[in-house]
């Protein structure tokens, strides 16, 4: 029975993983992708906040709260020698950078929330144009009306904190700049595919803030 079971779960999970790239391909380059069809996107407050990397927050939010509790409660209770004081110092010390640190994040999670919600992405192979719908604006960009794409990542020093944050900048020739978080794996395919003939233009960030606060 055991045997069985362990050869159900590897296979199982051999079989999802074949699935998962199947549907991939078929989304990214195949039948089912902006290369072939029209593929229309929107990521919502569900899909945004409930990302693996921002609920990850919520864990490092715990764990700096027990770093300042151990540092002004639990260790000077107990303290007796001085290197009992340094210990508790440095614990305060290491929970006020990681507040600091997540206060970054958060404010690049608003950020980048406010180039996401509420934008309806379309993508047609046809005219080879992507529509980007953003309440009362709407911005329809093909390769005979914009002069560059800017991609803004993080640099090679940057923290790994903040290696999921990435953003476009479509620069028309109307003088526009068109906003757009990175965060579909099926934009990229279709950029590269559409505007090839487009100046591109990567721009390194420490941290990719996408306007200076």
């Amino acid at each position: 029975m055991g045997t069985a079971l362990i050869f159900v779960i590897i296979f199982g999970a051999f079989g999802w993983f074949i699935y998962k790239m199947l549907r991939f391909t078929a989304k990214s380059v195949g039948d089912e992708s902006p290369l072939a069809v029209v593929v229309t996107y929107e990521k919502t407050a569900w899909d945004y906040f409930t990302r693996f990397n921002f609920l990850f927050n919520f864990v490092l939010v715990f764990l700096i709260l027990m770093l300042a509790y151990l540092g002004s409660f639990l260790m000077p209770k107990v303290a007796k020698h001085p290197v009992h004081w340094l210990l508790a110092a440095s614990l305060l010390a290491l929970s006020g950078w990681g507040a600091w640190y997540l206060w970054q994040i958060a404010k690049l999670e608003w950020q980048y929330w406010a180039i996401t919600r509420n934008r309806v992405v379309t993508m047609n192979p046809a005219d080879q144009s992507i529509k980007i719908e953003h309440e009362q604006d709407c911005w329809l960009i093909t390769p005979d009306n914009i002069d560059t794409i800017e991609y803004h990542f993080p640099g090679r020093n940057s923290s790994k904190m903040v290696a999921v944050y990435s953003y476009l900048i479509f620069r028309l020739a109307d003088g526009q700049s068109v906003y757009l978080n990175r965060n579909s794996i099926y934009l990229d395919f279709a950029l590269d595919e559409y505007f090839k003939n487009v100046p591109q233009q990567v721009v390194e960030h420490k941290i990719p803030w996408i306007k200076p606060i």
